[in-house]
């Protein structure tokens, strides 16, 4: 057993409990699965005040991706990644960058991030119950970076007794993964240990570009989770993780980073303590020498207690809040290191008005020492459901904010003599006002939603050419509006066929003269289909078509060495087609096959928002579940 385990079972004793029942309803094809990120407290989908997106873990292996990136990019039409600065991906989420999107682990903020985003390369799905995505502002539980929705990755629990899973991929660009989830449920005690190696080729692109190849890359990753069950109302959760990866930027030295994360926490009754630690990592590693010269590293402590209490036939009360010590050294700094202490207090009601009305107040507060930034910020919910409960309508507010992170406050950063980026200490928190109103269907197999949201972001912070310093300095820009509508459908057949379909439009409107540097696609529509058959038992066959079609968009792109005036890009639309497959045999074997960009969609020019495709490709793969 793993050592966490280990530990778990030595506080138990001897004695037997009866086994901890799971997180999650298991109808997650329904709107009875449990989910929550919406209000921070377990709810059904579908009596959650705030439209949530849930993928399963059944999602999940139907998809055939294997990192959240990919994930999220084929199931929601309104996601695209690129590649910003020295080929660090970025994610655009229906206007929002990765600076207004918060990304947790199992509600877990992660350290460490680069041009605004987290290493996504961490956030493997081989050990998922569900994705849960709330798009929006989220500030008035999560505070700041949630200004455009959270992605919160949530973690499988165990089975009853000893498990083991193996799985092997192999495919285009010498793409290998190898992984191994070992799970233990019996009396008080369960524990997941997951270990995972992922390996990439260098990619070469057909044409020419802002960049002509991907660097290769390779990866460890290794998450073990223990948890003591001393009855229905206690229990201890402990975790402890470890991440690897290098990347071959170039031929004399390579990139490594690394990530140490532990954490602990307890429920007893209504309260809830956690205490999390997470250290990120950044080398350059010299072949020729064989040393590695850690260059920066950002390291955080949090503390965060909750209460709640529900009160029969009325509702719940929750109230909760944090102590983040942040400390970050960066080769981007002169001084070298900057730390700050981040506090916040929350509160929630949770309120039953009627037998069909729930209405869901919410305020935050926040503060942080190095900018002095302080932030209330208040959030309102409404759930109707009317009738026979086939029909409900959600309105919500809520506001968002984002403090200047370190980085943006004091980066004195000289690129090699070609550029220099300058912090500002002077620069405001970005504040947001979200609001959306949807309408949902429901009867039997068929579930449609429509929902409009309205976005105006204020003091958004970015960077731009200072005359005066001769450089980029970080600023803060006018104010943006991002307006849009959000449509799914999703029909379900007694064959074992499911079909479903998103489309999202979104208007952005920018100050007179601001930059689009990251210009969101105005249409972005996908569509599924799933179909499962079980010929005999442990003979199931399913297969998944994904297809994703974008619009074409207009950018800017400004000039990192000089004022001259920023020119403009069209990015072309294009459309991407996507088959897996999969067959389970008898013991346990799986065998998948997955084909990527059936269309071979290639660029005619590889664009800061061009899809990193070179033609059709795919991975097969076998699993082996004990």
């Amino acid at each position: 057993m793993a050592i966490l385990g280990l530990i778990m079972t030595l506080m138990a004793g001897s004695g037997v409990a009866d086994a901890a029942p799971d997180f999650v309803v298991s109808t997650p094809d329904t709107l009875e699965t449990v989910v929550v990120t919406a209000t921070r407290t377990p709810k059904l989908l579908k009596d959650t005040p705030v439209v949530t997106r849930v993928m399963t873990s059944k999602d999940i292996t139907r998809s055939g991706k294997q990192d959240i990136g990919g994930l999220l990019e084929q199931q929601l039409p309104g996601v695209e990644f690129s590649l910003g600065m020295a080929q660090n991906p970025q994610i655009n989420m229906s206007g929002f960058g990765g600076g207004g999107i918060l990304f947790l682990l199992d509600g877990e903020r992660l350290a460490g991030e680069t041009l605004d985003n987290p290493d996504y390369a961490r956030l493997n799905l081989q050990n998922v119950e569900r994705v849960e995505i709330v798009k929006g502002a989220a500030s008035s539980l999560y505070g700041s970076n949630a200004t455009g929705g959270v992605v919160n990755i949530i973690s499988g629990r165990p089975k009853l007794g000893s498990h083991l899973k193996l799985n092997g991929r192999y495919g285009s660009h010498s793409l290998q993964s190898y992984g191994a989830l070992a799970t233990y449920r019996k009396g008080k005690i369960s524990n997941s240990l997951d270990a995972r190696y992922d390996s990439q080729g260098e990619i070469k692109f057909p044409h020419i570009g802002d960049f002509s190849k991907a660097f290769a890359t390779h990866s460890w990753n290794v998450r073990d989770r223990a948890i003591l069950t001393l009855n229905d109302e206690t229990s201890i959760t402990a975790r402890a993780g470890y991440y690897w990866r290098q990347r071959n930027s170039t031929n004399v030295s390579h990139e490594r980073y690394s990530d140490i994360s532990a954490g602990l926490s307890a429920t007893w009754k209504e309260f809830t303590a956690n205490y999390s630690f997470d250290s990120y990592d950044k080398y350059d590693y010299e072949i020729a020498t064989r040393e590695q010269e850690r260059d920066y590293r950002n390291r955080q402590n949090n503390l965060h207690l909750q209460y709640s209490h529900e009160f029969e036939g009325t509702g719940m009360l929750t109230a909760g809040g944090d102590w983040l010590d942040d400390y970050l050294m960066s080769y981007e700094f002169d001084s070298g290191s900057h730390s700050q202490t981040n506090l916040d207090a929350y509160l929630q009601w949770d309120w039953k008005a009627a037998k069909s009305v729930w209405i869901v107040p919410g305020l935050r507060y926040d503060w942080f020492s190095a900018s002095r930034a302080n932030r209330v910020s208040p959030k309102l919910s409404v759930l109707w459901r009317p009738g026979k409960g086939n029909c409900a309508l959600r309105l919500n507010y809520s506001a968002g904010f984002r403090a200047p992170n370190l980085k943006e406050l004091y980066m004195d950063f000289d690129m090699a003599g070609i550029f220099h980026i300058h912090g500002n200490p002077q620069l405001k928190s970005e504040t947001s006002h979200n609001l959306n109103i949807s309408a949902e269907y429901l009867k039997g197999s068929r579930n449609i939603t429509v929902m409009a949201f309205h976005n105006i972001v204020d003091n958004r912070i970015s960077y731009l050419w200072n005359e005066a310093l001769a450089g980029l300095q970080y600023i803060n820009l006018r104010r943006l509006y991002l307006t849009g509508v959000d449509v799914t459908a999703m029909k379900s057949f007694a064959f074992g066929l499911t079909v479903s379909g998103e489309y999202v439009f979104t208007h952005e409107v920018y100050g007179k003269g601001d930059l689009r540097a990251n210009p969101t696609r105005p249409h972005a529509l996908t569509l599924k289909a799933d179909y499962s058959h079980l010929w005999k038992p442990d003979w199931r066959f399913t297969a998944t078509a994904n297809f994703k079609w974008l619009s074409a968009v207009t950018g800017d792109v400004m000039s990192l060495f000089s004022p001259e005036a920023a020119r403009q890009q069209r990015y072309p639309a294009y459309s991407l087609l996507g088959v897996a497959l999969s067959q389970t045999f008898p013991k346990g074997f799986t065998f998948s096959v997955s084909i990527d960009n059936l269309l071979n969609y290639i660029p005619d020019y590889y664009y800061y928002n061009s899809p990193l495709t070179t033609g059709i490709g795919g991975s097969v793969s076998l699993t082996w579940e004990i």
